[in-house]
């Protein structure tokens, strides 16, 4: 049980890290432009309980140039 426990830690962190944080162009590469695209992008595609919605997101950004 505890060795389920510890993958599923291990394998959201590991989901968290590959969202896109940085954007390629100076002038948006900043905390406001990241929170009102993450909005845009969290709005587009609302949860769901299979977790789909996180792979969505992650396009959604990577489409608004996001790395």
């Amino acid at each position: 049980m505890k060795f389920f426990c510890s993958l599923i830690c291990v394998a959201s962190l590991a989901g968290c890290a590959q969202f896109p944080n940085t954007h390629p162009n100076p002038a948006k590469n900043n905390t406001a432009a990241y929170r009102a695209d993450m909005k845009d992008c969290a709005d587009a595609y609302t949860e769901t309980p299979s977790g789909g919605y996180l792979k969505q997101r992650v396009s959604c950004m990577e489409l608004k140039g996001w790395e």
